[in-house]
């Protein structure tokens, strides 16, 4: 099980807590990530998707609540793909079945700067598609880990965004491209661009 809390930024809240946070911590990691999002809104507690970040591609499902809490508790599993465009693309095509009917399957596209450590994660992201924004994860590491205490102690309590099924299906629309509005070409060229960041 993971437990996260999750806040929307502005790109001047974001630019300033990743100049602190490399202060307090030291450099981040940076990581570039290419998901797919397979989202069935009849079950909104399952959350399926093809990730690859810097060439290395892999199945994700995380299962649990994250509606209407400042912190979302669920279950992650994953699985490794062979890191090649066919099988993205076969296992794209194999999910995509899966969705009921004119559902769109999201794409997402993010820049992450992630600060580990012992007690907790903290990932500031960058999203782009249709427009950019900005956003913070932080993720408690380990059972008994107060992650209220951890927010307060980095000074994002008052940051976290509550969500709902309605702010998730806005964000959707707002910034990430959908699978439906793109040809099968279009779909192989991003999957080849993530596959060539290493």
């Amino acid at each position: 099980m993971e437990e996260e809390s999750w806040g929307v930024l502005t790109k001047r809240d974001f630019d300033h807590l990743l100049k602190q946070f490399t202060k307090r911590f030291g450099k981040p990691t940076h990581s570039k990530r290419l998901s797919f999002s397979f989202w069935d809104h009849s079950r909104n507690e399952i959350d399926t998707r093809i990730r690859i970040t810097y060439g290395k591609a892999e199945i994700m499902q995380k299962v649990g609540n994250w509606e209407g809490t400042h912190i979302r508790s669920r279950s992650e599993h994953s699985i490794n793909l062979q890191s090649d465009l066919k099988a993205i693309f076969g296992a794209y095509q194999i999910l995509r079945v899966l969705m009921p009917g004119e559902n769109a399957c999201y794409i997402y596209q993010t820049d992450d700067f992630i600060f580990k450590r012992s007690t907790f994660e903290i990932k500031m992201t960058h999203q782009s598609g249709k427009t950019d924004k900005y956003l913070f994860e932080v993720e408690a590491l380990g059972e008994n880990v107060d992650l209220n205490q951890i927010l307060r102690d980095l000074g994002l309590s008052e940051m976290v965004t509550i969500t709902d099924e309605e702010f998730w299906t806005k964000w959707n629309e707002e910034l990430n491209l959908r699978d439906n509005d793109l040809n099968e070409k279009q779909i192989k060229d991003l999957i080849q661009k993530y596959l060539n960041l290493t």
